[in-house]
């Protein structure tokens, strides 16, 4: 641990002993498990990017708490070190089926079949739990605020993207003004099986650091560019779980895509940006998927 990072923990648990090491290859945070001397259990992670800290520990102040034990609790921070220490929760890093090549569905009524139906059916109701966090907020074009969002990312995609990818999200985005207003929820922002704990058949979710408030759909779109595209039944599970039905209507379906679209295009420029060039290239070819079923 740096030893900031490391001085601050014990300092807080009066004194404690690493026990693992859980920070992701791009490093733009680092996170680590610890044990007090009580035997207690906890996380301490450390933000490079003040954006990202002020983003998790205002989610965990305001929302998650509405998970309950699906997700950790804030013990404590510190703003002028980006450090948040949580509660360390039970559960094994979900499954979670590369999308390239295509994930083949288990055989229907097998155990494994039946367990992965059960995990994103639970998925699902846990994120339905963190968009009741509170009241809904009222957003009267959905599609002006999805073109802003491009706009920004405009100097960095151009130099990705070709002008047809970059016309396609922005269509996209654009029709979504067309859906009429639309209510925004508190939202995970990168709500994938990585940030999902398995505990038997109970799914906890971490990672709030690109939590925001957004269109509920939207927090869907990660899965929608990965995984969903080849296991539908994935999919009816989540949406099953989370109250929506089996299936989205037209209009529901038409808001996945254009939000889906510009995470399609944010995702480039942030793999490309963190030296993810295998994730890149992943999100591309995800972006290219949707491109060749919607023109």
């Amino acid at each position: 641990m740096p030893d900031a990072l490391a001085s601050w923990g014990c300092q807080v648990l009066g004194g404690c002993a690493v026990i693992g090491d859980h920070s992701w290859q791009h490093r733009r945070s680092r996170v680590v498990r610890v044990r007090d001397q009580g035997g207690a259990q906890w996380v301490l992670k450390q933000h490079q990017d003040q954006d990202r800290y002020h983003a998790e520990r205002d989610a965990y102040q305001q929302w998650v708490r509405a998970l309950g034990s699906r997700a950790p609790r804030l013990r404590c921070h510190e703003d002028g070190l980006r450090i948040l220490l949580v509660s360390a929760i039970p559960g094994e890093p979900a499954p979670w089926p590369a999308p390239w090549p295509a994930p083949a569905t288990p055989e229907p009524g097998s155990i494994r079949h039946a367990t992965e139906l059960a995990m994103h059916r639970d998925a699902g109701e846990a994120l339905r739990l963190l968009h009741d966090a509170q009241p809904p907020l009222a957003c009267p074009d959905l599609g002006a605020a999805k073109t802003a969002e491009l706009d920004q990312l405009a100097p960095q995609a151009a130099g990705l993207l070709t002008r047809r990818e970059l016309g396609f999200a922005r269509s996209e985005a654009a029709a979504l003004t067309a859906a009429g207003g639309q209510d925004l929820v508190p939202c995970h922002g990168d709500y994938t099986p990585r940030n999902w704990l398995a505990d038997g058949g109970t799914v906890r979710v971490i990672d709030f650091e690109w939590a925001r408030l957004d269109a509920p759909l939207a927090d869907l779109a990660r899965l929608h560019l990965g995984i969903w595209h080849a296991r539908p039944d994935l999919r009816e599970a989540f949406l099953d779980g989370y109250g929506y039905g089996r299936h989205l209507d037209d209009t529901a379906a038409a808001t996945l895509r254009g939000c889906a679209a510009v995470m399609a295009v944010w995702l480039i420029v942030k793999a490309h940006l963190t030296g993810q060039p295998s994730f890149e290239d992943a999100c591309r070819a995800a972006l290219g998927r949707l491109m060749a079923r919607h023109t």
